[in-house]
């Protein structure tokens, strides 16, 4: 029987450290866009704080925090900085990683709750079985915090004899492999508008062997039964702290600049405009209404997982479209927020200059994009089932 350990940095402890360390993150932001890439030192912080072992299981020691703290945590960070809140978002999965392996392999492969596990799970990669895994080879995109992660993954489509494998439901057959970080070249490819310092580069593989017990199917049941790991969807529990963060930091901004700038021609400040009293109290409600839905569709899946069932299919469409709702509202929020400052959201000194470019970027996420909401409506209609990440 395995002993439940008690956690070194519990949940409370590492929301506290979160909220310590963020003065720190947000006067790094303009070093962090620069570099494309998190300084080490604030890595080393990140890491100290406890924020890479989020979703490490409590029986190993770690604080297996819940969703909805972890929504939290991911606001506070995103709050501060969006890239770094993107990359602790992406680099804390170790956890939910661990929850696929079999105890003896996890606790072997993720030796270090503070794991920092990155890469894309699409199965863009060839993997071809041979004696005792697979000799895999690819090239993935996205590689959110790659510079920075011990472990990297990649799915791939599995073949036998260089034929590609199908399922009994006529898909491909396809695993995430979990590689030796010595097998992965990270090509430098992330030159973007928005996002910058997430590092989100290009990754190869070329002939690499990976053990098949270094492999899982993330679209089956984890092997761990506690809840936090019964439902494969939760890699995007956090995500919506993201732009929520986000959006919360555009509305202090605006609060800020309407308190001081003075609008033309009425020579009175932005605050006491009507109009910029209407589209504020617009954009706080639409931030509260998204924030409300997310984490009312969270905290029902939780509750169900934490009684033993599973989530129904309504559950998980809930949970994609409350995922889309919170990208569409925050963008909204951010949009009015600099409708309100005017001109000053134009100038790269002011923060709503880089939250809208973060934001257009955060946007184009799967999760985010208007298109999951056609995905979630397909199962709520009852309609002819497809592919879900949800």
């Amino acid at each position: 029987m395995t002993t439940t350990e008690t956690p070194t940095l519990d949940s409370a402890t590492i929301l506290d450290n979160a909220r310590a360390l963020a003065p720190k993150i947000r006067d790094l932001g303009d070093t962090i866009e620069a570099d494309r890439r998190l300084p080490d030192s604030l890595i080393d912080d990140l890491s100290d704080a406890g924020v890479f072992r989020i979703a490490m299981p409590r029986a190993w020691g770690g604080p297996e925090m819940t969703p909805l703290e972890q929504i939290e945590l991911i606001e506070i960070i995103a709050h501060a900085d969006a890239s770094t809140a993107w990359c602790v978002s992406i680099l804390s999965d170790s956890g939910y990683y661990a929850g696929f392996l079999e105890d003896k392999v996890a606790r072997e492969v993720f030796s270090d709750l503070d794991s920092r596990c990155a890469g894309m799970l699409a199965p863009v990669g060839r993997a071809e079985v041979v004696p005792g895994g697979y000799r895999v080879t690819g090239k993935w995109s996205f590689g959110s915090g790659s510079s920075h992660a011990t472990h990297m993954t990649g799915g791939a489509v599995i073949l036998n004899d260089g034929e590609m494998t199908f399922g009994d439901d006529g898909i491909p057959e396809w695993r995430v492999m979990i590689f030796d970080p010595d097998d992965v070249e990270i090509l430098d490819t992330w030159y973007t508008t928005g996002l910058a310092g997430s590092g989100s580069n290009d990754y190869q593989v070329t002939d690499a062997f990976v053990p098949f017990e270094h492999t899982f199917n993330a679209l089956d049941a984890p092997v761990r039964s506690e809840p936090l790991y019964r439902y494969h969807g939760f890699f995007f529990a956090n995500v919506p702290g993201i732009p929520f963060g986000m959006a919360r930091a555009a509305l202090d901004e605006a609060k800020k600049i309407a308190a001081t700038k003075v609008s033309l021609p009425s020579l009175t400040k932005l605050q006491d405009d009507a109009t910029v009293q209407t589209m504020f109290g617009e954009a706080e409600a639409t931030l509260a209404a998204s924030r409300a839905l997310v984490f009312d569709v969270m905290g029902s899946a939780w509750n169900t997982l934490q009684t033993g069932d599973l989530l129904s299919m309504d559950q998980r469409a809930r949970i994609g479209f409350s995922l889309v709702h919170a990208g569409q509202s925050a963008q909204r929020v951010i949009d009015l927020a600099c409708e309100i400052a005017g001109s000053t959201a134009l100038f790269r000194s002011s923060p709503l200059e880089r939250l809208r470019r973060d934001m257009i970027a955060a946007s184009s996420h799967i999760a985010h994009q208007r298109k999951t909401y056609g995905a979630a409506g397909r199962i709520l209609l009852d309609a002819e089932s497809g592919f879900t990440f949800f």
